[in-house]
């Protein structure tokens, strides 16, 4: 299976994506600046952890165009994930059971697809996907003790793939802590949890020791500028949809199911580890783009173990809690699937480079061709207009068209300041424009804006669209500049935004 994914992904030599453009040029700003060295953190501001993109970056380096060094990173995760998933998926599975619970990790580790049941080709928020594979084998392990339930391997594996996700994206293991250590106690596993602590704690450790205690503080600085973020904590529905809205109901009710029936065959552990899991799956699926519950994939194998315990009512019940979480997570599960074929498929010759000069990673050239926007014609009564340094913004949201835009804007900036070197600080969601002008990165910038001001100190210049791919972030931005002191002076203006070259910073310390 392992293999199949592998040579359908591979297929082609490189990445042709096909939506998802803010995403995909976040994902090149990460590599590309990773592979030059750059240190998640430290260098980058960013939620998202380090190995998120680390074997991409290091495939990079060694020469690999950035196309094929994404496709080929993610082989490099599916290698890693495969010795957990065989020591854990064959001591509790059947040869059928273990057939699918493989396809569904290998599956979600090669996709080209985020999840959702659009048929799309992209590697947009592909740590999501990483990180879903592996907590389903760390789930796997607690719920169903296996033929060595008391396994110092075992525990290994599940410290091992706890701290990977760590360096991830860390909502998925702080969220899981918690169901993982209960579930492994109250069965009474205390030598694999102790084996899985040691070993995650060793794996943090040594990070430590390469990158610092720094690194860590950087790390948490970063999150919790996320986490305080008034444009956007939360990449989807409130978590209380979740839960009881007409798509969650559904998902709730599978894992009451799972309680129930958990209890009629006695298994009365399932009832409090099932809720803190459910718990933990509903904080990680908020924090993810597209809220799909993923987790209802392990969840409908976990139903099919159980239930072929024995007979009865509870048995049979567990059967039916199976297949409706199957049934709920299908769609997803086969959009994933299939993406790697949908890949191969796909039609190149309607394909451009992303990026000057690798023609490993491509795009629809209809999406870049063209550029469109919202406009505000009747204004809500109570609302001002924006202005910044006594010039009024317009009221226009990109919502289309992002590459062109990019490249549009970055060969303005060099034409209005010839001596610029480096990217602007831009009031807007990204600051990508290094990459299509063949200017360097601000040192602690971020490739997609949250919060305060990252890569202040480092800027040179500050660029404000008339047009932004977000007005939260631009108002945002211009109002952090005004609060900091920062003195300006015009450089230049186009008809999609003004260029000011940054001449003093008075409060520069408290705006990044």
């Amino acid at each position: 299976m392992a293999l199949m994914q592998a040579a359908l992904t591979l297929i082609g030599g490189g990445l042709f994506f096909t939506s998802h453009e803010a995403d995909m040029v976040h994902l090149s700003d990460l590599v590309l600046r990773q592979s030059a060295g750059a240190v998640f953190h430290h260098d980058i501001a960013t939620p998202v952890g380090g190995w998120a993109t680390l074997p991409m970056a290091l495939l990079h380096r060694a020469g690999l165009g950035l196309g094929s060094a994404m496709v080929w990173g993610q082989m490099v995760a599916l290698v890693v994930l495969l010795p957990p998933l065989a020591l854990i998926a064959l001591r509790r599975l059947t040869v059928v059971q273990a057939a699918v619970f493989g396809l569904c990790v290998t599956g979600l580790t090669g996709a080209l697809v985020f999840g959702g049941t659009d048929p799309l080709v992209s590697l947009s928020m592909h740590y999501n996907r990483w990180c879903w594979a592996a907590s389903s084998i760390v789930v796997l392990a607690v719920f169903l003790p296996g033929t060595r339930p008391k396994s110092v391997g075992e525990g290994i594996a599940i410290g091992w793939l706890m701290a990977a996700m760590a360096m991830i994206k860390v909502s998925f293991p702080v969220a899981l802590a918690l169901p993982v250590i209960f579930g492994l106690l109250r069965n009474g596993r205390t030598k694999t949890l102790l084996a899985a602590i040691g070993t995650a704690l060793i794996v943090l450790g040594a990070v430590t020791m390469v990158l610092g205690v720094g690194y860590w503080q950087a790390y948490l600085a970063d999150l919790l500028t996320v986490a305080g973020s008034p444009n956007r904590a939360a990449p989807g529905a409130d978590w209380r949809a979740l839960i009881l809205s007409p798509a969650g109901l559904p998902v709730t009710l599978v894992a009451a199911a799972l309680i129930y029936f958990g209890g009629r065959i006695g298994r009365k552990d399932l009832a409090a580890l099932t809720l803190l899991f459910f718990a933990a799956f509903t904080f990680i699926s908020w924090q993810n783009y597209g809220n799909d519950p993923i987790w209802l994939a392990v969840i409908a194998l976990i139903g099919w173990c159980l239930s072929q315990g024995g007979q009865g009512a509870g048995y049979r019940g567990l059967r039916m809690t199976a297949v409706a979480a199957g049934v709920l997570v299908l769609p997803m599960m086969a959009n994933v699937l299939y993406s790697p074929l949908r890949h191969v498929l796909a039609p190149a010759d309607l394909s451009r480079p992303l990026l000057p000069g690798d023609a490993s990673l491509r795009m629809v050239t209809a999406r870049a061709e063209a550029a469109f926007a919202k406009v505000t014609l009747v204004a809500p009564p109570d609302q001002t207009a924006a202005v910044f340094r006594g010039r009024d913004l317009p009221e226009c949201e990109l919502s289309g068209g992002l590459i062109t835009t990019l490249e549009r804007d970055a060969a303005e900036l060099t034409r209005l300041d010839p001596t610029i070197d480096r990217q602007p600080l831009v009031a807007d969601l990204f600051q990508a424009h290094w990459m299509f002008a063949g200017l360097r990165p601000l040192q602690g910038g971020t490739p997609w804006y949250y919060d305060g001001l990252p890569g202040l100190a480092d800027a040179t210049h500050v660029m404000v669209p008339d047009c932004p791919a977000d007005l939260r972030a631009r108002q945002r931005v211009t109002d952090l500049l005004d609060q900091a002191g920062v003195t300006l002076e015009e450089v230049g203006r186009t008809e999609a935004f003004t260029l000011y070259r940054i001449t003093g910073q008075e409060n520069a310390a408290n705006a990044t």
